[in-house]
């Protein structure tokens, strides 16, 4: 059982994704429901969807990929990774393997060597395979959205996969990147329009629209910017996590 192959695919057969789903149901989940009231907004617009996606969100607080799980409807749910920073979760053996359990997590080395990664996220996308993904690339410091980094469009137009925006609200006052015990709060999963990326239109351009698209999901709270790292930053909440 490895966690460092590019391919994870013991983590994506059939016996597993059974097993996940029911420690979600029994065990994750309601964990969740003891500090975390979610509420899920605009699932129709999966109705608008076909095969796999892109499901970009907000990052923060380190439950996010938990959240973003739960929120998905079953059927993307269960195929579906979410992508982590190699050097975070997966430092340790026990806890990449549970995470690899309980929400599918997928790593992505930082600074260099990500690319078979990355040709085996766009291949799930073609399988019809789900790709969830923070695109800042680190928690928020302030809990503002920062900027985004092209590796979701990368994926979408490599693999001519939708991307679809996921505005996270609350998960910062619940479990912020600076303590270590979650408090009671309402969160809401706000899932946007799908965007497809236009004829000829480049993955910078993309990553604009689709940074653009998250903060309208935000309203007003889309207008501010999260403090950017500082320079140098090595952490997995720091510079160099997707592109």
């Amino acid at each position: 059982m490895s966690v460092t192959t590019p391919a994870g695919e013991w983590a994506r057969t059939k016996t597993l994704r059974r097993t996940r789903a029911v420690l979600q149901n029994t065990l994750l989940f309601p964990g969740l429901s003891s500090f975390c009231r979610l509420t899920v907004r605009n699932r129709e617009a999966f109705g608008m969807l076909q095969g796999g996606a892109v499901f970009v969100a907000n990052h923060c607080s380190a439950l996010d990929g938990a959240v973003m799980v739960e929120a998905l409807p079953p059927r993307y749910r269960n195929r579906s990774v979410v992508v982590a920073a190699a050097d975070s979760i997966f430092k340790r053996k026990w806890e990449a393997a549970l995470a690899e359990v309980s929400v599918n997590a997928f790593p992505i080395p930082r600074g260099g060597g990500a690319r078979p990664y990355l040709e085996t996220l766009k291949g799930m996308l073609r399988d019809r395979w789900s790709v969830v993904i923070f695109p800042e690339g680190r928690l928020s410091v302030t809990g503002a959205i920062g900027t985004f980094r092209k590796g979701a469009a990368v994926l979408a137009i490599d693999a001519g996969a939708p991307i679809v925006p996921a505005y996270i609200e609350g998960m910062y006052e619940v479990l912020p990147r600076f303590r270590r015990t979650p408090r009671r709060g309402d969160v809401t999963v706000t899932f946007g329009t799908p965007l497809t990326a236009a004829e000829g239109e480049d993955y910078d351009t993309l990553t604009g629209r689709t940074e653009a698209a998250l903060r309208g999901l935000a309203g007003d709270k889309g207008l501010a910017h999260d403090t950017p790292p500082a320079t140098g930053a090595s952490s997995a909440e720091g510079p160099n996590y997707w592109y």
